[in-house]
């Protein structure tokens, strides 16, 4: 259970039979991984940002420049709401991330931001190119976890998650989106393309970083509600290169990410 202030988010403690799916595959479903009402305390703080139509203050925003602007709309900043900051800070969502990267070490949330991918006609509603995280974090040396919990339901038609099955076995390949036709008959031999996967509020999937995974455009009525973060050992080391999440913080290559920006939220030694 995580307090912020006086609000707390409870986060259940993942099952054997789960860590095993993940070792497997990459990924998995965890479902009521919050509860319903949490789900719906979270859902009403993202709505207060985006309007209850996902579109609240979307003609005043920039056009998209790159292809993955027009994927879903983000609030990178959501850690400031008491709600938020207790999800964030939950130590059994850190006490997951732990058993999932397959020890007991510490654990950081590196960055979260709830997310909304309108209907397709938004022009933020753009089906997710398959791709792998690793490219997008290379600040960090160790693997990581990317928990993504749906706020309200997410039905297929919905830009509803899929991930390629075993495909965190195959390495960092890099830009795989932009090099699809080179890499698909690679991924397709070894791995398989799951359905979307349809959740429940409160349900939630995570992924390793390794994974590849990606969405259809949002074809259904309504907004496709969600929160994820990305969750790394607290040992993990700062490489040195350059992103977006580290610049100007004054942390040195190679040695560990100890910043306001990134805390510890869970601790076996505590």
């Amino acid at each position: 259970m995580a307090d912020g202030g006086s609000v707390e988010i409870e986060v259940r403690a993942v099952t054997d039979a789960e860590i095993d799916f993940f070792f497997e595959h990459g990924w998995v479903k965890l479902p009521a991984l919050v509860n319903r009402d949490s789900a719906a305390m979270l859902l009403d703080r993202a709505q207060r940002t985006f309007g209850k139509d996902g579109r609240k203050g979307l003609d005043r925003e920039a056009p998209a420049t790159e292809h993955w602007q027009s994927w879903f709309r983000n609030d990178p900043g959501c850690g400031r709401d008491p709600c938020y900051a207790a999800l964030r800070t939950s130590t059994e969502l850190g006490r997951n991330a732990a058993r999932l990267l397959g020890r007991d070490s510490a654990i950081r949330m590196m960055m979260d931001a709830t997310m909304v991918k309108p209907p397709g006609d938004s022009g933020k509603g753009n089906g997710t190119d398959f791709h792998q995280d690793t490219p997008g974090h290379m600040y960090l040396e160790a693997n990581f976890l990317t928990p993504w919990i749906a706020l309200d339901t997410v039905d297929q038609d919905m830009g509803a998650m899929q991930f390629y099955s075993g495909s965190h076995k195959l390495g960092n390949l890099g830009q795989v989106g932009a090099l699809w036709n080179e890499w698909a008959p690679y991924i397709d031999r070894f791995c398989t393309l799951t359905e979307p996967i349809a959740l429940q509020p409160g349900d939630a999937t995570i992924h390793a970083n390794g994974t590849i995974h990606g969405t259809a455009p949002n074809r259904g009525q309504r907004p496709r509600w969600s929160w994820a973060g990305v969750l790394a050992p607290g040992d993990a080391r700062y490489t040195g290169a350059r992103s977006e999440y580290t610049d100007g913080l004054g942390i040195n290559a190679y040695g560990p990410l100890d910043h306001p920006n990134f805390p510890v939220i869970y601790d076996p030694l505590k």
